[in-house]
């Protein structure tokens, strides 16, 4: 049987000299953002101006040392309306970020773990309260470039923690930048795809010009968590 995850992303991500990129406005500011909140690079981008029109501010010098409170930024001013999308109250709400490639059960609080730092800064927004419940059973290596893991790779390299998953209520698992939805499937089904679940990220990547690289993106994920392997679809929208 087919399950949905509705998500939702603050714009989309555009590869760098993308054809798609250079046909979509502020798709380099997007990418800045995105690679700040990830915040993955040994030599990190320098400060550059994002001019999110959802941010209660005009242009703000972004760069990793405040990423992660500029989208926060965003979304405190529409935690009534994210709340609605989601289908949940605050109150019945457990964020569940997705972990990136280093975050073992021993690392939780010393790796980079971004997703945890955003479920910390959501939270304090009102949107719910948190808790890690996916790690990687071992760090993993990076890849060669244009090799992505598949949903059964990731599922098979996670880890369960010793935390109590939520009985009752809704999930919203939060990544950075949602680009096939393998990690959210994979989230999911580790945790036994019980709840209603949906999704938060930053960004969503897209092939596909728009007109704004800064307009909100909405997307499902679908799979069957009783087939392996893992076959995920996301629907862009």
């Amino acid at each position: 049987m087919t399950r949905t995850s509705r998500g939702v992303a603050l714009g989309t991500y555009y590869a760098a000299r993308a054809d798609a990129a250079r046909r979509t406005a502020n798709s380099r500011e997007m990418r800045g953002l995105v690679y700040a909140v990830k915040d993955n690079r040994p030599s990190p981008n320098p400060p550059q101006p994002i001019a999110h029109p959802r941010h209660p501010l005009g242009p703000v010098m972004v760069d990793r040392r405040n990423a992660i409170e500029y989208v926060t930024s965003i979304v405190a001013r529409y935690t009534s309306q994210l709340a609605r999308f989601f289908g949940g109250t605050p109150a019945e709400t457990t964020l569940v970020p997705v972990p990136s490639s280093e975050v073992t059960a021993a690392t939780i609080e010393t790796a980079r773990f971004p997703t945890h730092r955003l479920c910390r800064a959501l939270a304090g927004a009102g949107l719910g309260t948190v808790r890690v419940l996916a790690v990687q059973r071992h760090p993993v290596a990076a890849r060669a470039a244009g090799h992505r893991r598949t949903a059964q790779e990731v599922f098979d390299g996670l880890a369960r923690t010793a935390l109590a998953a939520p009985r009752t209520g809704l999930i919203v698992l939060v990544d950075d930048n949602v680009n096939h939805g393998a990690s959210l499937a994979a989230v999911d089904a580790l945790l036994g795809a019980s709840l209603d679940v949906a999704a938060f990220a930053v960004a969503l990547t897209d092939s596909q010009p728009r007109a704004d690289a800064y307009d909100r993106r909405r997307f499902d994920v679908k799979y069957d968590p009783g087939k392996r392997p893992l076959s995920v679809e996301i629907v862009k929208r």
